[in-house]
């Protein structure tokens, strides 16, 4: 069949392409089978039929088109990932998570760990894993004496006391041993800084003017917080004042403490503290129990602060000896803020000197 025996009908709808296998192949049937000199009733009766198809191909196409972009609208967006910040013990976490809510996932690995978060020695899996978050907060004044041989980027890692270098304490420790992480040494600069309500907020307005800028939307509530946060510590400060002047009303300057890490708390309440190394599930020795008595001095009342509640039997021979306990949790309780804590443990201290000596 040559070209000028089509009829124009099929001539026309040559243009039309891409709608369906089963069209072009009935279309291609009729196109054989029709000539110039076959029955008009004929010619008719297959252009019906070719049209009905063709109709029949465009809805086929029209209703698979639509049911595409549907299926992919039903579909449910995968949510964006949140920002990976490591912040490297309780303090750190609470400011974080006060600050930034649900903005971000904390990673702190030391958690799964016993003992003290400043003794913490992470392996190279999570050195890795600390390496590849968003932001990286540290203490810093020595608290992360693993970072000595750990390469963090600096564009990501925020030392919170970089601005107080100049205000450190340097303190001249014994090596001792204590808990799973065996022996250790508490020489060198002291690190418990946000026992100092000044230098806790600065550490926290750190951490909240790096979490502004990779957390943009959350600006307002981030202000929020930080307002409630620098409340506490005002309060914090409040109280270690006036334990500063109540001890020097009633001569009682001189405190003890369970532990050399207290430097800070003592500065703000300007307190001379002399520390043992007790912990407070273990009974000391009678040649412990003589050193205490000595650093306790001649002054008919003593205060000594301890990390944790010490057992029955110790605070039975403390009370003998005149010796009052108040518990300052530096890394707060189980169940608790370690910055409201803070705030009770001076309030507890202050409420204490201020009663006279009998």
């Amino acid at each position: 069949m040559f070209e000028s025996e089509v009829p124009s009908a099929f001539v026309a709808e040559q243009e039309l392409q891409g709608l369906g296998a089963d069209y072009r192949v009935h279309r291609y049937a009729a196109f054989m089978l029709v000539s110039s000199r076959t029955p008009k009733w004929i010619r008719v009766s297959l252009f019906v039929v070719t049209t009905l198809l063709m109709l029949a191909g465009i809805a086929s196409l029209l209703v698979n088109c639509d049911a595409r972009p549907q299926a992919a609208v039903d579909a449910p967006a995968p949510a964006p990932a949140k920002p990976l910040v490591f912040a490297s013990h309780p303090f750190l976490v609470e400011i974080v998570q006060r600050l930034a809510g649900d903005g971000v996932e904390i990673v702190a690995p030391w958690k799964s760990s016993v003992g003290d978060p400043a003794f913490w020695q992470p392996t190279a899996e999570q050195v890795r894993a600390i390496q590849a978050c968003d932001l990286i907060v540290l203490n810093g004044a020595g608290f992360e004496h693993w970072t000595d041989q750990a390469a963090l980027p600096r564009a990501r890692t925020l030392d919170t006391t970089a601005s107080l270098k100049a205000k450190f304490i340097v303190v001249e420790g014994t090596t001792h041993s204590h808990g799973p992480q065996g022996e250790h040494s508490h020489e060198g600069t002291a690190f418990t800084t946000w026992l100092s309500p000044e230098f806790a907020r600065v550490q926290a307005h750190e951490i909240a003017a790096r979490l502004a800028t990779l957390l943009p939307s959350r600006a307002a509530s981030m202000s929020a917080a930080m307002v409630e946060i620098d409340a506490t510590l005002a309060a914090t400060q409040s109280a270690l004042a006036a334990v500063a002047l109540a001890a020097a009303a009633q001569g009682e300057q001189h405190w003890l403490a369970s532990h050399p890490v207290f430097q800070y708390l003592g500065q703000a309440a300007d307190l001379q503290i002399s520390a043992v190394q007790w912990e407070p599930g273990e009974m000391p020795s009678n040649d412990e129990w003589s050193r205490l008595a000595q650093l306790r001095g001649s002054q008919p009342r003593a205060w000594m602060i301890w990390e944790g509640q010490p057992s029955a039997g110790i605070a039975t021979k403390l009370a003998v000896l005149g010796v009052k306990v108040v518990v300052v949790a530096q890394y707060g309780t189980a169940d608790g803020s370690v910055i409201a804590g803070l705030r009770a443990s001076a309030e507890a201290m202050r409420d204490g000197v201020a009663q006279r000596v009998p």
